[in-house]
């Protein structure tokens, strides 16, 4: 069984991409790892600092994963483009009887016993497509919420626990289609909704992580820089999808 954690970031803090990756093994053998700022995000550019790419390098190397970075040389459309292409390399040449992937943002960090998470995934029926995972995003006490907060959504799960579906077979073309939580891949020659979705197509069967698995969600830990940028782009696709129905602001068809 090989787990490939699939890690999204721009133009973050070293120590948060740090204490990210070091918290992958949690569960994960290899990270694939994909850069890059989006064409409607505040300051935006091709690619981070080279130091960022260093550092995952340099923690994977350190905590035992294999790890693939990926510079573009453009801007992303958006989150949908950027997470599609992310997550086919996450699952390119992998088998779905025995391969998984994680969807892992940079101010993730994952915790938990790896042999009881890894055993309990092994274990999982062949008609199970994913699992959910438990996930609290922790009050920053250095700051009032409203200043850490880049959008309503932050504010609204602030100190809560969710458990959203985070963990996948790795099934052939995954794609992110029309918000970048609507996951779809192939399964036995049919698509199906991975995560999100509508009633177009079914809806994967997953089932909750019952090994003490968390991933703490540590977006109210973010820069002030990075608060401020985020929270123009979240102002910014509230816009772009009630104008066009989908966040990237292009033509995108829904799979079918």
């Amino acid at each position: 069984m090989i787990v490939t954690a699939a890690l999204a970031w721009f133009d973050e803090p070293l120590w948060q991409l740090e204490d990210c990756v070091r918290g992958l093994p949690t569960i994960a053998d290899r990270v694939v790892a994909v850069d890059g700022g989006y064409a409607r995000y505040p300051s935006a550019a091709a690619s981070s600092p080279e130091d960022q790419a260093d550092t995952i390098r340099r923690v994977a190397a350190e905590v035992g994963l294999e790890c693939e970075i990926h510079t573009p040389d453009r801007l992303w459309a958006g989150q949908v483009e950027k997470r599609s292409f992310l997550l086919q390399k996450a699952t390119e040449g992998a088998d779905p009887a025995r391969d998984w992937f994680m969807a892992v943002d940079a101010d993730h960090i994952w915790t938990g016993p790896r042999r009881l998470i890894r055993l309990e995934v092994e274990q999982a029926p062949a008609n199970q497509d994913g699992f959910t995972v438990p996930m609290f995003t922790p009050m920053n006490p250095d700051r009032p919420l409203a200043e850490s907060a880049a959008g309503e959504w932050h504010k609204q799960h602030a100190d809560k626990f969710l458990s959203p579906q985070r963990l996948f077979r790795s099934y052939a073309d995954v794609r992110v289609e029309r918000y970048h939580w609507w996951y779809s891949a192939v399964k036995n020659g049919r698509r199906i909704w991975l995560w999100g979705g509508d009633r177009k197509l079914p809806q994967a069967a997953m089932r909750e992580m019952q090994a003490p698995m968390l991933v703490e969600h540590r977006c109210l830990f973010r820069e002030p820089k990075q608060i401020q940028r985020n929270r123009e782009f979240c102002e910014d696709r509230v816009a772009i999808v009630a104008e066009t129905g989908q966040e990237d602001d292009v033509n995108v068809e829904v799979a079918a």
